[in-house]
């Protein structure tokens, strides 16, 4: 059976985003609620705050990720993940499961 590009354009698009280094554990890391660039930060030991950043802008324009402005003093930001980035959520999830069940660390 032939796979045309139009049929793997969707598929491709989204894995050039997810299979980029800490985009999943981006995710995972506020899916449980909103949080803040430095929560973040600490719940993903190793990533680069450069790199941190450039995702989370990644993130945003692929409407995964929003990022509010809180109006308190001093003013904060948090990140959360949009309703597109909930239904994705649920999804690593499972695959997060699945391998578990099927690859050994």
């Amino acid at each position: 059976m032939k796979v045309s590009q139009k049929e793997m354009c969707p598929i491709l698009k989204c894995m050039n985003l997810l299979g980029k280094k800490w985009i999943l554990m981006i995710i995972k890391a506020i899916s449980d609620g909103c949080k803040s660039y430095s929560e973040i930060e600490k719940n993903i030991q190793g990533v680069n705050p450069r790199t941190l950043s450039e995702r989370l802008k990644e993130l945003q324009t692929h409407n995964l990720v929003e990022k509010k402005i809180l109006c308190e003093e001093p003013k904060r930001c948090i990140y959360c993940l949009t309703k597109t980035g909930e239904s994705l959520s649920k999804h690593i999830d499972e695959l997060s499961a699945w391998a578990e069940k099927n690859f050994h660390c």
